[in-house]
């Protein structure tokens, strides 16, 4: 009997201090994505969100795909990214994201023009907007994308393009796979 109420009572303890590891919810994740130089919007744009489940072990964390999604930009450039809601019984679990990726031919790498200049806003607001999870639940946000203008600066950005291949399954990433292959096509690589 005494067994029974010190294992209850430890389990009630437990409980209290063990919580299941949350991702926050957040999102919808959207914005407009222009050219950068005329300002107009950029239709068909791919762009990949994902997430990744992470567990805490002493060699440090390992992490996985967890989940994804991918768009296309609409005739005003406008894209949205649903909201996302993860949790784990386990304390030792964490998800990060959503982590972004974005191409169109024969454009570079998105960037926000309001963030330029960012350094005399107060550390907490720039912290606040530091990545694009953050950045893409502003309202009303424009994302510019540069034209590159040579050949040589397209395979630069290929060879740059961090599409996490390993981190998000092929099948996950259809519309950014093709996309990719068919400027490799266009520039005559394989």
């Amino acid at each position: 009997m005494m067994r029974t109420s010190v294992l209850l009572v430890l389990y009630a303890v437990l409980a209290l201090h063990v919580s299941p590891a949350v991702a926050e919810a957040a999102g919808p994740w959207k914005a407009q994505v222009v050219d950068a130089e005329t300002k107009q919007p950029l239709e068909g744009v791919v762009v990949l969100a994902w997430w990744t489940r992470s567990v805490r072990s002493f060699g440090g964390p390992g992490e996985e795909y967890r989940d994804s999604q991918e768009v296309l930009t609409d005739k005003d450039g406008r894209f949205a990214i649903a909201s996302r809601w993860f949790w784990s019984l386990n304390p030792l679990v964490f998800f990060r994201g959503p982590f972004f990726a974005m191409f169109k031919s024969p454009y570079g790498g998105f960037r926000w023009p309001g963030y330029e200049g960012s350094e005399a806003w107060p550390q907490e607001k720039r912290k606040s907007l530091q990545t694009a999870a953050q950045l893409l639940q502003l309202e009303g946000l424009v994302l510019e994308m540069p034209r590159l203008r040579t050949a040589e600066q397209r395979n630069e950005y290929l060879k740059a393009l961090d599409v996490p291949a390993v981190a998000v399954p092929l099948d996950k990433q259809p519309l950014m796979q093709e996309a990719i292959a068919a400027e490799r096509r266009s520039l005559g690589n394989r």
